[in-house]
């Protein structure tokens, strides 16, 4: 077995010339010892979210196969899909600590800035067991950096023009680390204020838009992300880190009621707290790795009566806040045994949701809902090499999850009983290393989702009943894919298949009897639905010594096996990204990109489905750097002005112009 860990000295001798590396303590991947890359995970390196100009997360992770970027104008949230399977459905990790939103799963990827990420990993269907249970559709894991030198950093600052040559948008980031003998620390603060973006001069101005300035589109981010390593020997590290991130932003309103009904809200605050203490220990044929960690969330929501945003009278209008947390640890042992490399985890993890009901009037606090579940997860896997050339990977996982309290204000009366879920979770997989550059896998993984507090409990406002006896929804993912380099050329395909039994679809239990109004209806969560997931990607990439381009292509087809005419909403059915870049000079060069997206769903108000329209996005722009470590960029974002939404009620920006400079040290 490789070692994992480097003593601080022999990490300075070995990497020198890197700005930052990897922070290794961070990643879960699954172990073989045939493949020395990575052989189900996907990785986005710091240095392809700056090529493509990534400021967040989701804007990354975009330019993945498989992988599609939606944004949620409803909540003023971008999120992201794997293969059809949304974000509550997918494990969301940052050097390997959990950090999804506890009480619905939901994410807003779109609050996470790139500027101290080293590398995103990210697992579709097979992935390691040791990232513990609610991985059904997927896994993102986000690794910070390490530093590799005594001194070492950057400083970057991105400024966002619209088309009108207006401020929009800034952000603002420093890194700085140090390595020494025994220790090592590392601090990533970050700062992005966004002032309004422009709409396209093809947007037909509404009665709740007008043309040019997109309103209510301001929001502010700023993150410390602070991390501290200590090398006991060797081969034994430690690393406690602390996160900190503080969030503002407002709603647009919907500028097509047909597709979404007008809301008046804002988010005072969207904030997040993590730390964490991670340690692995490495002997001469097997390894020991730990983390314990805790993350709060907390976020406040406005329901204003109108336009004005400055009253809150009508029936409508609230003042909310929600206070939730989690702790957990996860325990990984593996071991070599012949021809096998084990692995052994367990995980524990509890989350507590707190909802609070703000006064409208003289902004007293009142518990209204409170809800705390707990998590076990055991698992092991197995790298088994057959030959040379030949490797069998397997693992199985238990998970539970066990409703420990529930409360809101009706449960008084009606009372609120409490469920546990529990699911085994197999998978295999088969490796084939053809030769040196391919690579052929097949696998098929059982994954799970344990419901979510909101699944189970949420009244949703008088238009739910609770279902707390619901149960997880189950998934069977067949993959076969392969990989081939030739020279400077880089290809890969994968065929891929996802059933999912016992989906969670809402049952209308009864009705107010008035076509087209939904106001007095009431449903329920139910298991009643069975989907499958279809697709195949594509990905292909040249890299030469002044060339560059690639690119990827999915085509995913989402089929309802049920006996219902439901359809899985807001995932293209074709999407492609491609770019190219062209070294001009040693200091100079050009790059730019294309994005297609075409036939996805939108659900209208109606409960009607129709097919958000076709889009392409360009983008381009010049890369200018004088010396080595300095870089200035100029580019453009869709350069055609192109009109295009998600979300048909809330569109995107129209064209834009950016200036980006960066110094290394």
């Amino acid at each position: 077995m490789k070692k994992i860990i480097l003593s601080g000295a022999v990490a300075a001798v070995l990497v020198p010339n890197l700005h930052a590396e990897v922070f290794e303590l961070g990643k879960i991947n699954v172990a073989s010892e045939l493949n020395e890359e990575k052989v189900f995970e996907q990785t986005t390196t710091e240095e392809t979210i700056q090529r493509d100009s990534a400021v967040t997360v989701s804007e990354a992770l975009d330019n993945v196969s498989g992988v599609t970027q939606d944004t949620q104008g409803g909540r003023a949230e971008s999120t992201l899909y794997i293969r059809g399977f949304d974000a509550r459905r997918i494990g969301f990790f940052i050097d390997g600590v959990p950090v999804y939103v506890p009480y619905d799963g939901n994410f807003d990827y779109g609050r996470f800035l790139t500027t101290d990420i080293a590398e995103i990993d990210v697992s579709k269907g097979y992935s390691s067991v040791a990232y513990g249970a609610n991985t059904m559709g997927g896994v993102i894991n986000v690794i910070s950096k390490k530093p590799t030198k005594a001194l070492e950093g950057s400083i970057r600052s991105h400024v966002v023009f619209d088309s009108d040559a207006g401020f929009a948008k800034q952000v603002s980031a420093l890194n700085v680390g140090t390595l020494q003998e025994n220790y090592y620390i590392q601090l990533g603060a970050n700062y992005a204020k966004q002032d309004h973006f422009r709409l396209s001069d093809d947007f037909e101005p509404t009665a709740y838009q007008p043309s040019g300035d997109r309103l209510r589109s301001e929001t502010e981010d700023q993150k410390v992300n602070l991390k501290a390593g200590y090398f006991i020997d060797e081969n034994t590290e430690l690393a406690l880190g602390y996160i900190n991130q503080k969030g503002e932003k407002q709603q647009p309103p919907a500028t097509d009621t047909e597709f979404s009904k007008e809301k008046y809200w804002d988010w005072p605050y969207w904030d997040k707290e993590t730390i964490y203490l991670n340690g692995q220990k490495t002997f001469d044929h097997s390894y020991l790795k730990a983390v314990l960690y805790y993350d709060k969330f907390k976020n406040s929501l406005y329901s204003y009566d109108d336009e004005n945003y400055n009253t809150f009278s009508k029936k409508y209008a609230f003042k909310s806040k929600y206070n939730d947390y989690s702790y957990g640890a996860r325990l990984s042992y593996g071991t070599e045994i012949g021809k096998h490399m084990v692995t052994l985890s367990a995980n524990y993890k509890t989350d507590v949701h707190r909802g609070y009901d703000i006064d409208k009037t003289d902004s007293t606090t009142t518990m209204i809902e409170k809800y705390e579940d707990r998590t076990l997860s055991f698992g092991v896997e197995d790298a088994y090499r057959l030959s040379d050339q030949l490797e069998l990977l397997g693992g199985i996982s238990y998970d539970r999850k066990e409703g420990e309290y529930a409360y809101d204000e009706d449960s008084a009366t009606a009372g609120i009983p409490l469920g546990t879920q529990d699911t085994y979770n197999p998978q295999i997989a088969l490796v084939y290393k053809a030769d040196a550059s391919s690579i052929y896998r097949a696998s098929i993984a059982r994954k799970t989702y344990l419901t979510s507090m909101k699944d189970r409990y949420s009244r949703r406002l008088g238009s739910a009943e609770p279902n707390p006896d619901l149960e997880s929804e189950k998934s069977t993912h067949f993959e076969l894919s392969y990989d081939k380099k030739i020279d400077n050329t880089q290809i890969g395909i994968t065929g891929f298949i996802a059933r999912v039994d016992d989906a969670i679809q809402n049952v209308l239990l009864s009705d107010s009897g008035t076509p087209g109004d939904t106001k007095d209806d009431l449903f329920q969560n139910q298991n009643i639905g069975e989907f499958e997931h279809r697709g195949i990607e594509l990905d292909l990439n040249y890299k030469g010594d002044s060339f560059q381009a690639g690119g990827n292509y999915t085509y995913l087809s989402l089929v309802n096996k049920s006996d219902n005419d439901a359809k899985l909403t807001d995932v293209p059915k074709h999407q492609l990204f491609a770019y190219v870049q062209k070294e001009l000079t040693p200091n100079l060069s050009l790059y730019g990109n294309v994005k297609m997206r075409k036939g996805a769903y939108e659900q209208k108000m109606d409960r009607t489905y129709v097919i958000n329209p076709t889009f392409t996005t360009l983008d381009a722009k010049v890369v200018y750097t004088p010396w080595e470590d300095l870089t200035a960029e100029f580019g453009i974002k869709n350069i055609t002005d192109k009109y295009y939404a998600y979300d048909s009620a809330f569109p995107m920006p129209g064209r834009e112009f950016f200036v980006t400079m960066e110094y290394k040290f």
